[in-house]
């Protein structure tokens, strides 16, 4: 077969036209299709609608912050408390401290801060009233929180009853008081009663006293018989007075009488010793001050036994007195008398018990306890007792306006 020679012209319509591998493509790449039209940019139904609801919700936003803050002139503050922010956590067991020696208060509060519960005790003990003399456990012990410690703490000196003496024997009744716990002395008495027969007592019958108190006892004498002196050519005397005085505006006097010794004679003459009277009769002391009042009892040997009452008066002015005036008792018997508290009730002390002390010692106790000192001597007949308190009303422990005036009676020996 013969290869054909091609010819440089096109084909006709009528014509087929075929196309080889061989062949080359002429006239370059074919020309773009045809740009379509242009895209639609107005803005569709959908997008105003949701525009539309955008603008109600920022609308809606805005008029509620409004609402809630047109009326807030002031810059709102912000407190945050935090109650266990960095939460402490507390050991389950602290160590007890150490207690003893502490008052009953200080203890008490001790004890809740390092959180235990305090169990208290009171016991007679000799240490000072109120103090804590023991602890259970002993400091240093871990106990869990929340447990208990026991507190012994001291209540006083135990108190007892005093009997009835009266009518017995000065020695069987100081057997009795020293059974009890208490103490004695003696006030020689003119009485009719047998010598050696107590007649009066004081505190009285039923009164309460801490064991170590005193308890004086007036103790009927006979009266000393007179004795008719022997005139003789020489006679010495020797009078021999002595003159007790209290204190500022409180006077009791007691006189020991004159003793006469005759010499150059075979015949010795004692004359009697002025009798003590057997009798008192009680002064009107009533709207008195304390002083005046115990200076006019003092002056007739009666004891007084003091009681402060609730009144308008002024503190320390006799308001009642328990025997009427004109009425008889016996020589240094007590008889009570009611003093004012004070028009403005003055807060109370508890009165502390002087019995055994100098007189410059009891002066500071009592002055210690808020309170003020008047003293009185009273005639004892042993030594020991000499220049010591013997008796004082109110007793120890008794309760009386700050600033009051507690009366004690300071023994000053007599020779029986």
């Amino acid at each position: 077969m013969t290869r054909q020679t091609p010819t440089d012209d096109w084909p006709t319509t009528g014509e087929t036209t075929g196309v080889s591998q061989s062949d080359t493509r002429v006239g370059g790449a074919p020309p773009p299709p045809p740009a379509g039209p242009p895209p639609d940019r107005r803005i569709g139904a959908g997008m105003l609608l949701g525009l539309g609801v955008l603008a109600l919700v920022a609308a809606g936003l805005v008029i509620a912050w409004l609402l809630t803050h047109r009326d807030n002139t002031k810059q709102t503050t912000t407190v945050v408390v935090t109650t266990n922010g960095g939460k402490t956590v507390l050991p389950p067991k602290v160590s007890v401290p150490r207690l003893v020696g502490l008052k009953e208060q200080q203890a008490l509060v001790r004890v809740g801060q390092v959180g235990l519960r305090p169990k208290e005790v009171f016991r007679p003990t000799k240490q000072p009233k109120g103090v804590v003399v023991s602890q259970k456990p002993q400091e240093a012990t871990e106990l869990p929180r929340g447990g208990k410690v026991t507190l012994v703490i001291d209540s006083g000196a135990p108190k007892v009853a005093v009997p009835d003496l009266t009518g017995t024997s000065f020695t069987a009744a100081q057997r009795k008081l020293d059974a009890l716990g208490l103490q004695s002395t003696k006030t020689a008495v003119t009485s009719t009663e047998p010598p050696g027969t107590i007649v009066d007592q004081a505190p009285k019958p039923g009164g309460k006293l801490a064991k170590g108190s005193l308890v004086t006892l007036s103790v009927a004498k006979a009266a000393p018989a007179q004795t008719t002196p022997t005139t003789t050519p020489a006679t010495t005397t020797n009078p021999a007075t002595t003159t007790n005085q209290a204190t500022t505006t409180n006077q009791a006097t007691t006189t020991t009488g004159s003793a006469t010794t005759t010499s150059q004679s075979p015949t010795t003459t004692a004359p009697a010793t002025p009798p003590q009277p057997q009798n008192a009769t009680v002064p009107n002391v009533s709207g008195q001050k304390e002083a005046a009042a115990l200076t006019a009892l003092g002056k007739v040997g009666i004891l007084a036994s003091l009681v402060f009452v609730p009144s308008s008066e002024p503190l320390g002015t006799v308001v009642q007195q328990a025997k009427p005036a004109g009425t008889t008792v016996p020589f240094h018997s007590h008889v009570q008398i009611n003093l004012s508290r004070g028009r403005n009730d003055n807060p109370g002390a508890t009165v502390p018990s002087v019995i055994g002390q100098t007189l410059q010692q009891a002066v500071g106790t009592v002055n210690g306890a808020h309170l003020r000192l008047i003293f009185l001597k009273l005639p004892v007949t042993s030594r020991t007792q000499a220049g010591k308190i013997v008796q004082q009303s109110p007793l120890g422990g008794a309760q009386a306006p700050q600033n009051a005036q507690v009366v004690v009676y300071l023994g000053a020996f007599k020779q029986s």
